[in-house]
């Protein structure tokens, strides 16, 4: 049974449905538009808050990169980073190459020292810590290319594209192929760097020129092997960002390691104080014992080494960040 009243505003008579709610009633079609408004305001507000800027699902702020859920966002960017470094063929090709330039170049060097030509056993200066990790000088090479291959394989494949869509910052991408390489070339380097040492000592006991880990400045000479190399690929990694191209990159990382003492030795006499700077001589430092009169300390040589990759992952995280891709 419907009812009956009359509107005391403007005197009309209006019906309404029995037991019901007077849609007819304009105070109460207001209000029914009003809260139509509202809902779909809220619902579309929450629709807005559920999907962060990286298009991942964050109803709880699980993936706002802001809050504590930022670091495991971050997290798996290294999964993801350490899945791809472990798929490809020319990871472990080169890191195998590594090993053996590293052992290879050992034993030959500390072979040539117990020669009886070269060396002398009775010269107090000898350092036969430095034949025994000669072989970062040639492992530099494989490390920084690979280091190199780690970003430009993605540009040469147009994966890259993926990657930073995925990512739309950027530069935790960056950062997380970073912390990946250094943690798989530090730790391999420092293994291979220990056994090289352990053989080369081996083979100078022959002629009583071997020294323990023990002996001063051993150790540190090993660590700074690892270090050396380390800094070298992830310089790679830098120069490979910076020009995207894998010929490019392996070819101006050659050029900083073994182009630039080549051209300083050409310089007047006057002016060979400035191959102390670059980054083969303070390798150099790094794996040996023994310094020359005009060579840096180990500790000025690690500092140098760590400004030349500071400034470098900087100015890849610049370019990065600000080039398309």
């Amino acid at each position: 049974m419907n009812t009956q009243f009359t509107d005391p505003r403007d005197g009309r008579t209006i019906t309404a449905p029995a037991g019901g709610r007077d849609v007819a009633d304009p105070a109460n079609a207001t209000r029914s538009a009003n809260a139509t408004r509202s809902a779909k305001a809220t619902r579309s507000a929450k629709a807005t808050r559920s999907t962060n800027g990286t298009g991942t699902v964050g109803a709880s702020g699980a993936a706002n990169a802001a809050g504590p859920a930022g670091d495991v966002v971050f997290l798996g960017l290294l999964r993801s980073e350490w899945t791809k470094f472990r798929s490809l063929r020319s990871t472990w090709w080169t890191l195998a190459l590594t090993v053996v330039a590293m052992i290879g170049l050992a034993v030959l060097l500390c072979a040539i020292a117990t020669d009886g030509t070269t060396l002398d056993p009775e010269n107090a200066d000898f350092d036969a810590t430095a034949p025994s990790l000669g072989g970062a000088l040639l492992a530099q090479i494989t490390i920084g290319v690979l280091g190199v291959l780690m970003i430009t394989g993605e540009y040469t494949t147009g994966m890259i594209r993926a990657t930073l869509t995925l990512v739309p910052r950027r530069l935790p991408v960056l950062w997380a192929k970073a912390v990946v390489f250094a943690g798989v070339a530090f730790a391999l380097t420092l293994v291979t760097g220990l056994l090289s040492f352990t053989v080369g000592q081996a083979i100078l006991a022959g002629d009583d020129l071997s020294v323990s880990i023990g002996s001063p400045g051993a150790a540190r000479a090993i660590v700074g092997c690892a270090f050396f190399l380390t800094a070298v690929g992830l310089l790679g990694l830098a120069i490979g960002a910076l020009l995207r191209s894998t010929a490019g990159a392996v070819s101006a990382l050659l050029a900083v390691l073994l182009g630039l003492p080549m051209v300083v030795g050409l310089l007047p006499a006057s002016m060979q104080s400035i191959n102390r700077y670059l980054p083969a001589s303070i390798g150099e430092v790094l794996i040996s014992t023994q310094g020359s009169g005009d060579a840096f300390s180990p500790g000025t040589a690690a500092v140098m080494m760590t400004v030349y990759l500071v400034v470098t992952l900087v100015a890849a995280a610049v370019v990065l960040g600000r080039r398309d891709v």
